[in-house]
């Protein structure tokens, strides 16, 4: 008797299968370079505001041809959750068979979500960066700074990194264990001013509920790269349009969300398409090139996309299979033929 069953990945399978960084960085390009090559399915995500900017859910769904895979991802982004001992992004990802669109996985979005934005970060300042950066300034101690930092490091070995974040008993303590796991020194600063200015690299992974500039644009230095993609605009709104070349992950996905960093300046009318150089899938690809000279400024703003969540879900999915790990969840049961 035929049927159908179900792979369960919770929190502590998905922590178990203990994804080697490279393995994830590799996935995650793989899924960009198939954007840039339109190797893919992806409709703008879809929201669902219980009182934003405090509560709101993030529906994702798409297919990626490469690996034959459809998927939808919902995450919930609860900004008040650190009340209750848990992280604000918490989120459920379903992967789907594209022959019979029959279900065959059900996994933590949470970690998922940190490894593939932090894996975007990464992939994205490998294309975008100056050659050999030196500083990393991070804005953030939430969940994707847990990987957006150690992916950069792995990547250009900095000889020196700054972090800040809103709360400091969230940044000492994300700075003690990441000098613990990377064998180096993080600096903690009071201020994202400290944080940033004249860095090589920028990363802007705030949480905020209200508008505030934590990056000025005169902070921002020749050759440098930033990335910001809080859900609220954080960087000074001149940033967009006096950089070199302004990236982004998915125009047509900014254009259609009400909600992202820059979601505003597009609404407004005052962020076109004009201003945007491309998508970091056509530079993946080798569509158009990325960094032309090493005194560009360079802009990456990536609102996350259903694609990373599908090739980093199917990784974990296939890491679990290969080792054992999960729970089988009987799902259909086809009847006997009579």
């Amino acid at each position: 008797m035929a049927g159908i069953e179900i792979l369960f990945l919770g929190k502590e399978d998905v922590d178990a299968l203990d994804l080697d960084l490279q393995d994830i960085m590799d996935a995650i390009e793989l899924g960009l370079k198939a954007h840039g090559e339109k190797e893919v399915i992806m409709p703008s995500k879809d929201h669902l505001p219980l009182d934003y900017p405090e509560k709101l859910f993030n529906i994702l769904k798409g297919y990626v041809a490469p690996i034959d895979v459809a998927g939808v991802k919902v995450i919930g982004d609860f900004h008040g959750n650190y009340k209750h001992n848990l992280p604000s992004d918490l989120a459920l990802i379903t992967l789907y068979n594209s022959e019979t669109g029959a279900p065959f996985a059900i996994i933590d979005g949470t970690l998922i979500t940190w490894m593939r934005t932090g894996a975007v970060t990464a992939v994205g300042a490998k294309h975008l960066a100056s050659d050999n950066p030196k500083v990393l300034g991070h804005i953030g101690a939430r969940g994707t700074a847990w990987y957006n930092v150690p992916m950069l490091d792995k990547i250009f070995d900095f000889e020196e990194i700054r972090v800040t974040s809103r709360r400091p008993e969230s940044r000492e303590r994300f700075a003690k264990a990441m000098s613990q796991q990377l064998g180096k020194k993080i600096t903690v600063t009071e201020t994202t001013e400290a944080a940033v200015r004249d860095a090589d690299i920028i990363i802007d992974a705030s949480r905020l509920v209200e508008h505030q500039v934590l990056v000025e644009d005169k902070w921002v230095k020749p050759g440098a790269h930033i990335q910001a993609y809080g859900a609220i605009l954080s960087v000074e709104p001149t940033i967009p349009f006096s950089v070199d070349k302004f990236v982004v992950d998915d125009w047509n996905q900014c254009q259609k969300s009400q909600y992202g960093q820059f979601a505003g300046l597009i609404q407004a009318g005052d962020l076109r398409t004009e201003h945007i150089y491309g998508e970091i899938g056509e530079i993946v690809a080798g569509l158009k090139p990325g960094r032309s000279s090493q005194e560009e400024r360079i802009l990456f703003w990536h609102k996350g996309f259903a694609i990373s969540d599908i090739m980093l879900g199917h990784l974990a999915y296939q890491k679990a299979v290969e080792r054992g790990i999960g729970t089988r969840l009987p799902y259909y049961q086809q009847p006997q033929d009579m």
